[in-house]
C-alpha cells in the first residue's frame, strides 16, 4: 500500500483504531474526595450465546447493558464504559478487542465483528465462540462485571483482500486476465481511476477462492454481492472508490487533468491514455522573468465541479497529494515542482498516474512526420472542416465552439472567420466557399442587430478588411457597400480632442490604440490603391493614402519603439505587447512600401517582424513558436497569432525583403505550421480537424478565436506553397 499517496485516510483509520483499542483516558482527579464505581449488573443484548453469520446483510449489532453508578465525595457523578471482547477459553485481561462508550450502549459493524472473530481464533468459513463483557470506570477507579455473554459467530468467505475492475464497460473488457487491480489502500477500501462507457456492464471482482470468484455489483451508491452488473450514465473516465467497511461505492468523473505552467495560469490538458494515466507530449519552455528561468509546474484535476491541484507531498517523496482550490492565487506557489534544466526547449512527454499517484516529464525527440507533405491538401481539409465544425447555415454565421455553442458578442472574429473563407474561396475558386460569403453578409448583419455599425472601431476595422476582400473576391455589391460605410464610421473615431490615433469605441473617454489604428491604415492604404483620387468627401479634406499616412505615423511616434520594433498598447506599459499589434503595425508599413517604395516603411517591417519572432513565442531547441503571453481556452487572444501570420505572410512574399529574411522567416512560419499540425491539432466532434489555443500542444476542444488563427497558418502556408516560396 503506498502510504504516502493515502496518508490522510491512513492517518484516520489509525487514529480511529487507535481511539478504540487503547485504555479509557483516565480523567484527573481529586485525590482528597473517595471515588466509588459499581460494576454493571447485568448484560442485556444480545442475548446470550445469540448466534451471528458474518453475510453482506448483516445490519449492525448493538450491545446493551445496565448503566453502573458512581460517587465522588458522596456525590453520584455519570461513569464510562470499556466493552471487552476475548476468546472462549480467555480471560477480560486478554482482550482480543475493546472499545469505549459514554453511554450504556455501543453498535459494532459487521466488517469489525469479524475482525474480532478473526482475532478470536474463529477460521474463515467456520464459526467460534466470542465472550464478552464491560468494565465500568470513572477516572482511575473501575469494575468489571461479574457478567459475561457469549456470541456464536460463523464466519462467511474470505474477507477481500484484492478486487479487480472488469466487464464489457470497461476499457479492459470481459476478460478477467485483463482486468485493472484496484490500489488497497486500508483493511477494507480500494481504489481505481478507470474508463467506463455508458450503458455497458461493469462488476468489481474479488479475490478468487477454489473455482468461485466473488463479483460484487453497484445499487444506489451501496456495494451489493447478488450477480448482478452496473452500468453508468455517462462516458467518462471515473474515481472509483470501494469501502468493504460501509459496503459503500463512491465515483466521481475526472473530465481534465492539465499541466499547470505556474507563472502564466496556463494549463495543458493531458489526453486519457488508459489504465488511469493521463500523458500528453508538449513543448517545455521556461520564461525569462526578473529572478530567472521559472521552471515551476503542478497540476490541476478537474473531478465533476470541483478543482484539485496535484502538488509535491515533499523533496524526498515521488508521490503527489491534493489540495481542492479555493483561492488559486494563493494556492499557486505551494507543492510546486522544479522541470530539470536538460527539460528546457525540449518537447516531452508528460505522464500522470492517477493510480500511484505519480508523475513523470521525459524528453522526447522532435517529430514532424504527421505534417504531411502537401500544404494545398492541408489546407483543404484546414478549411472545409473549419466549415463543418463552425459555420451555421442556418443563421448564416459562425458558431462559437465546435459544440454548437454561440456568442452573440463575436463581431470581430466573425471577420476573421470571414478572411479565412476568402483565403478558401481564391484558393480554390470553390462554389461552396461563394456561398458561405453570400450568406454572411445578411447573417451576421442580423446577429449585430441588423446594421455594420458597432460601438469599437477595431471591430469595424476588421470587418472593413474582409468586406473589402469579400468584394474583391466575389463582386458582390453589398460587400463593396459596407466596406465604404464602415471606412467612413471608422475615420469618425479619429481622437481630435488627444494626440491623434482611431479610439478603441465610440465613446469619450475612449481612448486611440494600435488594435484599432493598424487595421485601419491598411484599410486605408487598400482603398487608395483600389478607387484613387475617386473617394471624396474624407474628414479633413485627406484622400485614403493621407488617412493612412497619418494613422501610420501615429503609431510610430506612439505606440512603436524605433530601436527595436517593438509595439505596445501604451509606452508606459512595455508589457502590454501582442501580436496582433505587430502584425498590423508591420502589415501597413507593408502597404505604405508597396505604394510609396520609401525603404523605411520596409525596415520598419522587419524590424517589428524580428522583434516579435524574438519576444512574443517560445522557444524550442531548433526554431521558435509564436505564442503570446496570456492564450487560453475560449480568449481574445487566442485570435491574435492569426493576424500576425496574415501579415507577416505578405512580408514573406514581398520581391525587395532580402534573401536571408526571407529564409529566415520561412523557417520560421514553416516550423510553426509544422508544430501545430504535429502537436497543436487533433480529431474533435464530428471527425472535424480541431486547432490548439497554443501551438505546441494537444486541444481538448476547440472554440472559433483558437480555430481561425489555426487555420490562418494553414492557408497562409497553402499560399507560400503555390507561390513558390517553400522548397
Amino acid at each position: 500500500m503506498k502510504k504516502e499517496l493515502y496518508y490522510l485516510v491512513f492517518s484516520l483509520t489509525v487514529a480511529g483504531l487507535l481511539l478504540s483499542c487503547s485504555d479509557p483516558i483516565e480523567e484527573e482527579e481529586d485525590l482528597t474526595e473517595e471515588i466509588a464505581v459499581n460494576a454493571v449488573e447485568k448484560l442485556i443484548a444480545p442475548a446470550d450465546n445469540t448466534p451471528l453469520e458474518l453475510t453482506k446483510d448483516l445490519p449492525a449489532i448493538k450491545f446493551e447493558w445496565l448503566k453502573a453508578d458512581a460517587t465522588k465525595g458522596g456525590k453520584g457523578v455519570t461513569v464510562n464504559y470499556e466493552i471487552i471482547f476475548y476468546t472462549e477459553n480467555g480471560s477480560p485481561s486478554e482482550p482480543v478487542y475493546t472499545s469505549t462508550a459514554t453511554t450504556n450502549s455501543i453498535v459494532i459493524i459487521q466488517p469489525k465483528l469479524y475482525e474480532i472473530a478473526v482475532k478470536a481464533g474463529i477460521e474463515p468459513g467456520s464459526g467460534g465462540i466470542v465472550k464478552w463483557t464491560v468494565r465500568a470506570y470513572y477516572g482511575s477507579v473501575s469494575a468489571l462485571s461479574k457478567e459475561a455473554g457469549s456470541i456464536v459467530l460463523k464466519l462467511r468467505e474470505e474477507p477481500v483482500t484484492q478486487l479487480f475492475l472488469t466487464g464489457r464497460g470497461t476499457e479492459f473488457g470481459t476478460n478477467i486476465s485483463e482486468a485493472m487491480p484496484f490500489v488497497k489502500i486500508s483493511d477494507t477500501e480500494f481504489y481505481t481511476v478507470s474508463q467506463l462507457t455508458a450503458g455497458e456492464p461493469f462488476s468489481f471482482t474479488g479475490n478468487i477462492e477454489g473455482d468461485k470468484i466473488r463479483s460484487f455489483s453497484v445499487k444506489n451508491n451501496k456495494l451489493v454481492e447478488d450477480g448482478s452488473n452496473a452500468e453508468i450514465a455517462k462516458t467518462g473516465v471515473y474515481r472509483i472508490r470501494v469501502d468493504f467497511a460501509t459496503l459503500s461505492v463512491v465515483m466521481k468523473e475526472i473530465t481534465d487533468v492539465s499541466l499547470f505552467y505556474c507563472i502564466r495560469s496556463r494549463a495543458i490538458s493531458l489526453r486519457y491514455a488508459g489504465r488511469g494515466k493521463w500523458k500528453e507530449v508538449c513543448l517545455i519552455y521556461f520564461s525569462k522573468e526578473a529572478w530567472g528561468d521559472e521552471k515551476r509546474y503542478k497540476f490541476r484535476m478537474t473531478e465533476e465541479n470541483k478543482n484539485i491541484f496535484l502538488e509535491k507531498v515533499s523533496d524526498s517523496s515521488p508521490f503527489m497529494k491534493e489540495s481542492v482550490i479555493v483561492d488559486q492565487g494563493n494556492q499557486l506557489w505551494s507543492g510546486v515542482w522544479g522541470y530539470p534544466a536538460h527539460l528546457g526547449k525540449e518537447w516531452a512527454e508528460v505522464s500522470v498516474d492517477l493510480c500511484n499517484y505519480t508523475h513523470s516529464i521525459e524528453a522526447v525527440s522532435e517529430d514532424f512526420s504527421t505534417a504531411g507533405a502537401s500544404w494545398a491538401n492541408l489546407a483543404d481539409r484546414s478549411s472545409s472542416d473549419f466549415v463543418k465544425g463552425f459555420w451555421n447555415s442556418g443563421a448564416g454565421h459562425f458558431n462559437n465552439s465546435i459544440s454548437g455553442a454561440v456568442n452573440a458578442n463575436d463581431y470581430w472574429p466573425e471577420a476573421h472567420a470571414l478572411d479565412v473563407i476568402i483565403d478558401a474561396c481564391i484558393r480554390t475558386n470553390g462554389s461552396r466557399y461563394r456561398q458561405i460569403i453570400h450568406d454572411f453578409y445578411d447573417g451576421v448583419k442580423t446577429k449585430n442587430h441588423g446594421s455594420w455599425k458597432n460601438n469599437y472601431y477595431d471591430d469595424m476595422a476588421w470587418h472593413g478588411l474582409a468586406h473589402l476582400r469579400a468584394f474583391e473576391a466575389t463582386n458582390d455589391a453589398r460587400y463593396e457597400a459596407s466596406a465604404r460605410d464602415l471606412w467612413r464610421w471608422i475615420l469618425a473615431g479619429w481622437d481630435y480632442a488627444g494626440d491623434g490615433g482611431i479610439r478603441w469605441r465610440e465613446t469619450p473617454a475612449s481612448g486611440p490604440g494600435v488594435p484599432s489604428t493598424g487595421p485601419a491604415t491598411i484599410i486605408g492604404v487598400r482603398r487608395w490603391v483600389k478607387y484613387g483620387n475617386t473617394e471624396t468627401g474624407l474628414p479633413d479634406g485627406l484622400n485614403d493614402l493621407e488617412w493612412a499616412k497619418r494613422m501610420y505615423e501615429w503609431m510610430r511616434e506612439k505606440r512603436h519603439d524605433p530601436a527595436t520594433g517593438g509595439v505596445y498598447d501604451g509606452f508606459e506599459d512595455r508589457t502590454g505587447a501582442w501580436s496582433y499589434n505587430t502584425g498590423t503595425f508591420l502589415g501597413s508599413a507593408m502597404e505604405l512600401y508597396d505604394v510609396t517604395k520609401e525603404w523605411r516603411y520596409l525596415e520598419d517591417a522587419m524590424r517589428t517582424a524580428d522583434w516579435t519572432l524574438d519576444n512574443l513565442s517560445v522557444p524550442t531547441k531548433n526554431n521558435r513558436i509564436l505564442s503570446d503571453w496570456a492564450e487560453q481556452p475560449d480568449n481574445d487572444v487566442n485570435l491574435f497569432k492569426g493576424i500576425f501570420i496574415r501579415y507577416f505572410t505578405r512580408l514573406i512574399m514581398n520581391p525587395d525583403l532580402p534573401a536571408d529574411k526571407r529564409n529566415e522567416y520561412i523557417r520560421f512560419i514553416e516550423y510553426n505550421a509544422k508544430a501545430l499540425i504535429s502537436y497543436g491539432s487533433a480529431t474533435g466532434e464530428r471527425d472535424v480537424l480541431i486547432y490548439n489555443y497554443g501551438w505546441y500542444f494537444k486541444p481538448e476542444n476547440s472554440f472559433l478565436r483558437g480555430q481561425t488563427s489555426g487555420c490562418m497558418l494553414i492557408e497562409a502556408m497553402a499560399l507560400l506553397e503555390r507561390e513558390g516560396f517553400l522548397r
